[in-house]
């Protein structure tokens, strides 16, 4: 027998041997002999107890599940429910609340359209009014121009004779003493005796015609000052009278205004409420249809 022969009855012989091996754990183990009237039944009472024992547990569980996700589809649904309820209250209120603000901002414009109307009535009588104070001023001034000039005429006719003889007197008497200078006197003695003379009339003619002047200026300045204080009292009281008229119209225009106002502003608190409650009553409605249609 060669070494290859040998070789191969060895592998037969563990092949053989590792089939021995199996034969016998399979009949060992897997082929275990038992009674046929026992095995069917004690197969078939452990598998029924089996499954039932798992679908009470299976229902159990599911049972559970169930009543948890229904509980909590419930409490979804009621937090849904009354946070919807909460937006329609909040929806309403925002509702009623515009209605309201446009007809407060309704009673503004017309409040508002009647100040400007006002605002306006008091600018055109201003300009009135400055129009006929210019008017009634330019008069008045022209007047007061025309009793000036009247005035110093006057006045220069009153004092036309005041002192006049003695000033008359003094020309005629400086004239004579000029000519006396000239013309009489032959030595430088007499002439100064004459000029000196002469000096004295002069400085009583000044005197005569400073006083007279004085009289002259101080009556013009008084009757004048008086007729300024005329024509401001003039002036005063026809721009007193204007304003008085025009605060009047104003006055009067203001109470109009407010009368208008009053009445319009119970018209609109009537359609307010009118419009607040027909509203209200259309949401409450719109409310209940919601919570009985989804609800």
């Amino acid at each position: 027998m060669d070494k290859y022969d040998y070789h191969f009855i060895s592998i037969k012989f563990l092949t053989a041997i590792l089939l021995a091996l199996i034969f016998a754990f399979l009949l060992i183990y897997v082929f275990t002999p038992q009674e046929r009237e026992d095995y069917p039944v004690y197969k078939l009472e452990r598998q029924e107890l089996f499954f039932s024992e798992l679908s009470q547990i299976s229902a159990s569980r599911t049972t559970a599940a169930e009543e948890s996700r229904l509980q909590e589809k419930l409490d979804f649904e009621e937090s849904l429910r009354e946070r919807s309820f909460e937006l329609m209250k909040q929806s309403k209120s925002r509702m009623l609340a515009v209605i309201s603000a446009n007809h407060l901002e309704k009673m503004n414009g017309l409040r508002e359209e009647k100040m400007l109307a006002l605002e306006a009535e008091q600018r055109t009588l201003n300009q009135r009014e400055e129009n006929l104070l210019q008017e009634r001023r330019q008069e008045l001034e022209a007047e007061l121009s025309q009793k000036l000039q009247q005035l110093r005429q006057e006045v220069r006719n009153k004092y036309s004779d005041f002192n006049q003889q003695e000033i008359r007197a003094n020309y005629l008497r400086m004239i004579n003493l000029e000519l006396k200078i000239e013309f009489v006197a032959r030595t430088e003695s007499e002439k100064e005796k004459y000029r000196n003379e002469l000096e004295k009339v002069r400085s009583e003619q000044q005197t005569l015609m400073a006083e007279k002047n004085s009289q002259l200026n101080e009556d013009i300045s008084t009757q004048t000052s008086a007729l300024i204080m005329e024509f401001n009292q003039q002036y005063s009281a026809y721009r007193d009278q204007i304003r008085s008229e025009h605060q009047q119209l104003i006055s009067e225009q203001r109470q109009e205004i407010e009368a208008e106002l009053a009445a319009a502003r119970e018209e609109i608190k009537g359609d307010l409420a009118s419009a607040r409650a027909e509203k209200s009553t259309e949401l409450d409605d719109l409310i209940e249809k919601s919570k009985k249609l989804y609800y």
